[in-house]
């Protein structure tokens, strides 16, 4: 069995994926690409990798994420490149050579590193932005409204190739807001070069998440929330999501007697009975509890990002402004749409205005659905590198904290495969602090680029959730 997964955000689609020995080959296709050399001059990519499940009579085995060959992979035509990385977790297909644009179609043909056999395989693809190397600002020197990075006199600092270490008197300004030890130099300051998700985590992007996992990883999840225990056994319809307008449902019930099967989920937004649809949500951020965040960022072999690192790929290399915003300035305004096409992927706007965000909303709204072919960086309320969202939606988790150790994180990437039981094995990152970084759907607190005014929960309330970066 093949299957392929698409994130829903801005149109992208990975077709089903043929199978032939050791290789997996499908189509790609997205919206709104693009390579510059100016300005920002970055691009974007679509992180692609690989699970498979192999096919034992009278068993469920686990999804489990499949390793490639160093060598092998490919792309027809003359637009696309394949980018391989180090520990052959995925690959990374952007443009070629610079241009902006829709990705109509291209094929795409994965070596594994061992034949695939009768295993079922599944292809996922999510979103990227590349934040190249560079020097960059933290804080903007504001102060008693919010705090901020900044030096013994509040001033920014700036990050640059020199920047080996950092005591908490060099960054966390007097509130004290900084690691309780020096950060050494395996810390990620933010100067080297990494991939950022181009949107938050989607619900479809959840969904695929949950329906790969085994029967005892789905109850763990079921049990960790808050405000719903049933088991992957309940009845089709019994929501495990249900909160800023967005629902995910158990589509066909898991089985717990004579073997375990774990359970289908699925979007529902519009409760009309028929899921997974255009107008369900599937490109609704979604709101995590801390481990499920974790877990979902470990599976798909990405990161947390450090706070250095959020504020670098909203501001990139410019001065900062104070009290300003992810798209560069200090206007903001309340997203609108039209009720009829909420959710979906044609929604449109009723407000064209500076700086358009889902703060203060009290509802989730399609991942990138302030930008077009014709809105700037401030209308479409974008970073400087082209990463959406990064005010408003849910909050942004980043390592971070008040006084606390976390010189321990690095840049390592989490390698595709969380515990039995269903959650994140780095313990690395579950001994870490958070901040909420950027505002949220329910409180525009803490919205500003350096605003350190709320600390993480840990639950899946108050919009929390974000997304992850990848090393490379």
């Amino acid at each position: 069995m093949a299957l392929s997964f698409q994130s829903q955000a801005n149109n992208l689609v990975v077709g089903t994926p043929t199978i032939s020995g050791s290789t997996v080959t499908f189509t790609i296709k997205w919206d709104n690409s693009w390579y510059v050399t100016t300005g920002p001059s970055n691009w974007d990519a679509v992180w692609i990798f690989v699970k498979r499940q192999s096919c034992v009579s009278g068993a469920i085995s686990p999804w489990l994420h499949a390793q490639l060959s160093p060598t092998g992979q490919s792309v027809t035509g003359s637009i696309l490149q394949v980018d391989t990385v180090s520990d052959n977790a995925g690959v990374f297909i952007r443009r070629s050579a610079s241009g902006i644009g829709n990705i109509t179609q291209e094929t795409i043909t994965l070596t594994l590193a061992s034949p695939v056999g009768g295993d079922n395989i599944g292809v996922f693809g999510m979103e990227m932005v590349n934040v190249p190397e560079g020097q960059f600002y933290i804080g903007d020197g504001g102060y008693n409204s919010y705090q901020v990075f900044g030096d013994a006199t509040n001033q920014p600092v700036q990050i640059t190739a020199a920047t080996t270490s950092l005591t908490k008197a060099q960054y966390g300004n007097q509130q004290q807001l900084g690691s309780s030890v020096t950060l050494p130099s395996t810390y990620p300051f933010g100067y080297s070069r990494f991939y950022c998700m181009k949107y938050e985590i989607t619900c479809a992007q959840y969904v695929a998440f949950l329906n790969s996992l085994s029967y005892e990883q789905q109850l763990r999840k079921q049990q960790d929330m808050n405000f719903n225990t049933t088991p992957p056994t309940s009845p089709a319809g019994t929501a495990f999501m249900n909160s800023w307008n967005y629902r995910i449902e158990i589509k066909t019930p898991g089985v717990s007697t004579t073997t375990l099967t774990p359970a289908v989920y699925a979007c529902e937004a519009n409760n009309n009975g028929v899921y997974d649809e255009d107008c369900d949500g599937l490109g609704l951020p979604v709101s995590l509890r801390q481990e499920h965040w974790l877990s979902y960022l470990e599976w798909a072999a990405l990161r947390p990002m450090s706070e250095f690192e959020y504020e670098k790929a909203c501001r990139g290399p410019l001065a900062p402004v104070r009290g300003e915003y992810s798209w560069g300035t200090t206007d903001i305004f309340q997203m609108q749409f039209t009720n009829a096409n909420w959710g979906c992927s044609t929604d449109i706007q009723t407000v064209f205005a500076l700086g358009l965000c889902n703060c203060w909303t009290g509802r989730m709204y399609r991942a990138g659905s302030s930008a077009s072919s014709n809105t700037d960086r401030v209308h479409a309320g974008a970073t400087y590198y082209g990463i959406a969202d990064m005010t408003g939606g849910t909050y942004e988790r980043s390592v971070g904290g008040w006084n606390y150790d976390y010189s321990t994180f690095t840049t390592a990437n989490g390698d595709g495969n969380i515990n039995a039981d269903g959650t994140c094995g780095n313990t690395i990152w579950n001994n870490m602090q958070y901040w909420n970084r950027g505002g949220s759907v329910q409180n525009p607190n803490s919205a500003q680029v350096s605003s350190r005014n709320y600390g993480n929960d840990a639950s899946y309330g108050q919009g929390q959730a974000g997304r992850g970066v990848r090393s490379y």
